[in-house]
């Protein structure tokens, strides 16, 4: 079948460290600080899926989700049909006609006889950014700074 659109992200040694004591300390804390470090991922992905896509409906960018798959773990999913734009892009054909019709917000009507679809990534380009960057550490840290300040008061 296809390949999965989703991302697993490691951290190094410090980041791992500081995770674990902090489940140690509570696992709904630890659970708090990876649902923001996926959200701050998330819309990495929207900034760079906006970067490379004009704006139709933005259900394609809705797609891009991330949820709860077990105590401190989330998954970051890319929507269906990504993997077009990500991998090797697309060459389309009609199935049951001699031609592929399509109209135009203006109203034209447009008749081919294929459709290529070129690559272009932006969902693992997106996270490599986020995370070579230092905002994952950065995100990571100032959310574990709010949930110690929480738990103090």
């Amino acid at each position: 079948m296809g390949r999965s659109n989703g991302i697993s992200v490691l951290f190094d040694q410090e980041v791992a460290s500081k995770l674990e004591n902090l489940a140690k300390d509570s696992p709904q804390m630890l659970d708090r600080v990876l649902e923001s470090i996926s959200y701050a991922a998330k819309q990495e992905v929207q900034k760079g899926f906006r970067s490379n896509f004009t704006r139709r409906t933005g259900k394609f960018e809705k797609g891009i989700q991330y949820r709860r798959v077990r105590r401190a773990c989330f998954r970051l999913k890319a929507p269906s049909l990504a993997s077009i734009y990500e991998y090797n892009g697309a060459h389309i054909t009609p199935k049951d006609a001699s031609v592929l019709r399509f109209t135009t917000e203006g109203g034209q009507v447009i008749f081919s006889k294929y459709v290529d679809i070129a690559p272009r990534p932006f969902f693992y380009s997106s996270i490599r950014r986020f995370t070579n960057s230092g905002k994952l550490t950065d995100a990571m840290d100032r959310e574990i700074d709010r949930v110690m300040k929480d738990k103090e008061l």
